[in-house]
């Protein structure tokens, strides 16, 4: 049985094989096995919606080692994803947005490992939603 992730922005389904945490304002998610781990950092503009054009922004650097990011969706967000190896690690990073929230995803493990859990992750980012509000107050 899925277990939900909660923050006070979004929600998000982890198998119960995958373990939480945070550091500062970072979440991060690990499969049992070690092989890779998923990052999350969260940002919040407080006066607009982030436009596509913020999100490049943000991901620019990214694009440098990358290339041109595929546009995608995960639950709720809109966003790009980008995949580029280095020397010693796979790497799969998505800038996503919702109304004033900017999600910055990675996903690192080890070349050998490359691959091995990239759907179990696409699966967990599909569940990516909005927290509700609580409209009763």
């Amino acid at each position: 049985m899925m277990k939900t992730l909660e923050t006070q922005w979004w929600l998000l389904d982890i198998p119960p094989e995958w373990e939480t945490g945070q550091e500062e304002e970072l979440i991060v998610i690990g499969d049992e096995d070690g092989v890779g781990e998923i990052s999350i950092t969260t940002l919040v503009k407080e006066d607009s919606p982030i436009d596509d054009a913020e999100l490049l922004e943000f991901a620019a650097e990214t694009a440098q080692l990358a290339g041109k990011g595929t546009a995608v969706e995960c639950g709720d967000f809109q966003g790009h994803y980008y995949s580029f190896k280095d020397d010693t690690e796979a790497v799969r990073e998505w800038y996503l947005a919702l109304e004033g929230y900017l999600l910055l995803v990675t996903y690192c493990c080890d070349l050998d490992n490359a691959g091995m859990d990239d759907g179990a992750v696409d699966d967990i980012l599909s569940t990516l939603m909005i927290r509700p509000t609580d409209q009763s107050t």
